[in-house]
């Protein structure tokens, strides 16, 4: 920028149709590059009228499941599942899948390897997510529930709770984790928790920020966290209180329609004999809406969107469970 000085003897004149066209195409140059908005991936969370029982039986999910799929799933290519909003650009590292897709660590050689169906809802206490996991090797976590050991079947919640990271787009939807994770990193309102929903000691396990356990959700009294071995997998419940928000959000976090809420899942895979290995070629990490950048920065995740709709009724596919239930979907769009 610069400014005319009224007093100086040199006299110049300025041409308007000049000056539109070099502002123009600065515009265009830092429009390509760099815009808004955060990944691109959106989850709509509607509100049941009844809670739901945390215990690892998906009976009372079906009806998100089959009301929403493909468009929940975690997949080693998201692509194929009709994931559209953006495409990890080819990343570093040693033996990793191929750019494009959302695998951050190790190496996954397909949807019966690992791959997982997910749904949300919520009601005035809980914000509830649901997984119904396909995995070929499971380890059920029998280790350290107080501090976090590594290698584990699991998953990462993560969060922004007040959607104000800095947010970018990249044309072709593909969208630089990496230089996106360098503009923005984890503040006051920011967090994540791991969790171990298939334990030797039946209830599910909760580390804050994946390292020390949650005094809270960790509480096997607290039946915040559970999970079941499948015959192709296994499942996961998982049931967030809206306080444990509020040393993050700064004051109560209180959900309304409308209510958006920066948002990924990462789950990571361990393969191999008791108890796993994390590392390439036989376990690793995969992400939703992102990649595994999300643990550093806000910035790559998606967006959690409560709605006010409530869906009444019975839909479980079995009469004699539990409680009705409610969909949730993604809008694959990108925005």
């Amino acid at each position: 920028m610069f400014s005319l000085n009224r007093k100086s003897s040199f006299h110049f004149q300025v041409n308007p149709v000049v000056i539109f066209v070099v502002v123009g195409c600065l515009w265009l140059s830092v429009s390509t590059t760099l815009v808004m908005a955060h990944s691109g991936g959106e989850v709509m969370s509607k509100k049941t009228p009844s809670p739901i029982t945390i215990d690892g039986n998906l009976d009372e999910w079906a009806l998100v499941f089959a009301e929403s799929s493909p468009l929940q799933d975690i997949v080693a290519d998201p692509r194929a599942h009709g994931q559209d909003w953006y495409q990890v650009m080819l990343g570093s590292g040693g033996d990793t899948n191929d750019g494009g897709l959302r695998v951050s660590r190790g190496r996954f050689d397909g949807d019966d390897d690992f791959s997982a169906r997910w749904a949300t809802l919520w009601d005035d206490d809980y914000l509830y997510v649901a997984f119904d996991v396909t995995d070929d090797s499971v380890h059920v976590y029998d280790r350290d529930y107080e501090v976090r050991v590594p290698d584990i079947d699991g998953v990462w919640l993560l969060f922004d709770t007040k959607h104000d990271a800095p947010v970018f787009e990249y044309p072709n939807h593909e969208f630089n984790t990496g230089e996106v994770a360098g503009q923005s990193s984890y503040e006051a309102d920011d967090h994540f928790w791991a969790f171990a929903s298939i334990t030797a000691r039946g209830a599910g396990t909760a580390w804050v920020r994946a390292d020390a356990a949650d005094p809270f959700l960790n509480d096997p009294a607290n039946g915040h966290v559970a999970g079941q071995v499948t015959a192709t997998g296994y499942t996961a419940e998982i049931r967030l209180p809206w306080s444990v928000f509020e040393p993050f959000f700064g004051g109560p976090l209180v959900p309304k329609d409308g209510t958006v809420i920066g948002f990924d899942i990462t789950f990571t895979d361990v393969d191999g004999d008791p108890p796993g290995t994390y590392g390439a070629p036989l376990g690793g990490a995969m992400a939703w809406s992102s990649d595994f950048e999300n643990d550093n920065s806000p910035g790559v995740l998606g967006d959690l969107i409560i709605s006010g709709e409530v869906i009444a009724g019975p839909t479980s596919v079995n009469p004699a469970d539990k409680l009705p239930t409610i969909w949730g979907r993604i809008k694959g769009e990108y925005r």
